[in-house]
């Protein structure tokens, strides 16, 4: 009988050696995190070309002084929400803040109490800009009917020195473009600065 039970337990012991190991069944796989979109970089704040303002980079004005006409090559400025013709020639230009005002001025090289200013008004309307310009000017204006884009205002000082001005209406900035000159520069400069004045445009 006990070799009957040995014998038993020594098959049962090799029948059991046989067997494999029963393995867990593999872990369920984890989709793979797919990266975050990278956002792309913000496009740089840039003015307009002349093509895209329908403007010639390049062209001629015509300047009548003392019943002579000249073509002066002029080079279109592009400059915060506005453009403009200036002479390739003959003037510097020079930026700055006044009393928090930005302004662009563009000073003869031949003659420095000549000048033409774009000067910027956030924030107002353009009567509000009109007068405020006329405060901080030691100029005097018979009246203020007027001043508009092509409806000049022209002052004078006590030196007999001109100032004439426009104001024009930008997207959320009203521009007032003003030009300088001696009483003896009437006839030459103040003719040839009305007409770079006219050039004058706001970006729509």
């Amino acid at each position: 009988m006990k070799k009957l039970i040995l014998i038993l337990a020594l098959l049962l012991a090799l029948s059991g050696c046989g067997q494999k190991a029963e393995t867990p069944p593999p872990a369920p796989e984890t989709p793979a995190e797919t990266p975050a979109e990278t956002p792309a970089p913000p496009t740089e704040d840039r003015n307009p070309t002349a093509a895209e303002l329908g403007r010639e980079e390049t062209t001629e004005l015509a300047f009548t002084v003392e019943g002579e006409t000249e073509l002066i090559p002029v080079t279109l400025y592009i400059g915060q929400g506005y453009s403009i013709y200036i002479p390739s020639e003959g003037w510097r230009l020079e930026k700055w803040v006044d009393d928090g005002i930005p302004e662009d001025t563009w000073e003869s090289t031949v003659n420095d109490d000549v000048e033409l200013t774009v000067s910027h008004y956030s924030g107002k309307t353009w009567m509000e800009a009109r007068d405020a310009f006329v405060r901080d000017e030691d100029y005097v204006f018979e009246d203020l009917m007027g001043g508009e884009l092509g409806d000049p205002l022209t002052g004078m000082d006590e030196d007999g020195d001109y100032l004439s001005f426009m104001v024009a209406e930008g997207a959320d900035t009203v521009y007032v473009i003003s030009w300088e000159y001696p009483a003896e520069a009437a006839e030459g400069f103040g003719t040839r600065l009305g007409v770079m004045a006219d050039t004058f445009r706001v970006m729509e």
